[in-house]
């Protein structure tokens, strides 16, 4: 058999061996008790920019501890409250 034919089956087995779904919502939309990770911050606020200073960042692993304002967040051992104003312009992504 061809290399070109093994590859081919290992990137077939690669696609069918991932299930999980990725959702991507704003902080302020997700129940407490989810876990996920941020993927984008849109906003250039200086609040913003101390939560960025303290850890939540892009990429950074994320519990909603409570909905709410102030919205609380875990993050590296930590709760953080977060306006709600802020909260919506951070986008997370969790897995179903």
């Amino acid at each position: 058999m061809s290399s070109t034919g093994n590859s081919a089956r290992t990137s077939k087995h690669s696609v069918h061996a991932t299930t999980d779904t990725i959702h991507r919502h704003r902080l302020d939309e997700l129940p407490s008790g989810t876990h996920a990770v941020v993927h984008k911050i849109d906003s250039t606020d200086v609040a913003v920019e101390r939560l960025m200073a303290m850890g939540l960042c892009v990429g950074r692993k994320v519990e909603i501890v409570r909905q709410g304002n102030p919205l609380i967040v875990r993050m590296l051992g930590a709760r953080i409250g977060v306006s709600g104003r802020l909260a919506r312009h951070i986008v997370v992504e969790h897995s179903h």
